[in-house]
């Protein structure tokens, strides 16, 4: 499980807000009608996770925007942001004390041995054992260069692609199929819960978090599609508020507008993420193509 990252935000640029395509006009339809309109939709749909390419690349754009304020997934971002899960690193933020990052090294080593970051297997293994965030033995410095060096490997990238679709956006499609799922917007929400609050059995997990919507409003069939997701929306708002976990307090209570991004594009009625997609987050405005 991983933590948002927001200590970038404020330092946002232009440049990260520049993306190939027009603003999106808001549309004058009710958020309440959209979910209709868009599970028609959901019929042409042949991506993997009920999403189309398009609308999976804007989800991952949209979480980029949340995790590193740019559109551009953030292979080589490495960083120890003091929130006692030692050295967050990658396009999904992974932590060096809970085998998170070990995972994605020891895959990108079954297939290129001869990588910066082998070398940290055993350092990372034990730091796992003990859900340590201690960064000195590794030392923290060199991991930090080397995944960064590691980043410019192709093969590296579509490791963590792989991660990424294996452990947070697979389990949050299964979830959203569960549920009866058929927006865009909706199974996005849930791939960007899984990125921030895992899919374990914690009680700031995912599945605890849509146990305890269903418990408020009810299942997306019963009360319909627009009103769970925004039953969702605060419930989680809640969680990243009141986490049960104490050391994501500080990080997570800096992070509800995230939330609260994908709460305006529903206000809009775009359920679809139809593009070019206009948002603002953290104060700053992106457009995603």
């Amino acid at each position: 499980m991983r933590v948002s990252r927001t200590r970038r935000l404020a330092a946002a640029t232009a440049a990260a807000a520049l993306v190939a395509g027009a603003a999106w006009a808001a549309t004058s339809a009710s958020a309440s009608a959209a979910p209709a309109r868009a599970t028609a939709a959901a019929v042409q749909r042949a991506s993997a996770g009920g999403l189309t390419p398009d609308q999976h690349r804007r989800a991952d754009q949209l979480i980029s925007i949340f995790e590193n304020s740019t559109t551009e997934l953030q292979y080589g971002y490495a960083e120890n942001i003091n929130d006692g899960r030692g050295v967050t690193a990658g396009r999904a933020g992974f932590t060096t004390n809970d085998g998170d990052a070990l995972k994605v090294v020891r895959a990108y080593t079954a297939v290129s041995p001869d990588n910066p970051l082998a070398r940290f297997i055993p350092e990372l293994e034990r730091l796992a054992a003990a859900g340590s965030g201690d960064t000195s033995g590794l030392p923290e410095s060199d991991y930090v260069a080397a995944w960064k060096q590691a980043a410019q490997d192709a093969t590296f990238r579509q490791v963590q692609d792989d991660q990424v679709d294996q452990r947070y956006f697979t389990p949050a499609m299964n979830q959203a199929d569960q549920l009866g799922l058929t927006t865009a917007l909706a199974r996005a929400e849930l791939y960007d819960a899984s990125i921030q609050h895992g899919n374990g059995s914690e009680y700031d997990a995912l599945p605890a978090l849509i146990s305890r919507t269903n418990a408020k409003v009810g299942s997306p069939s019963g009360a319909g599609e627009s009103t769970w997701l925004n039953a969702f929306f605060d419930v989680r708002i809640d969680d990243l508020t009141n986490p049960a976990n104490s050391s994501t307090a500080a990080e997570w209570s800096k992070s509800v507008d995230r939330v609260e991004c994908l709460r305006r594009i529903a206000a809009t009625g775009n359920y679809n993420l139809d593009g070019p997609l206009s948002v603002t987050a953290f104060g700053s405005g992106y457009t995603i193509s």
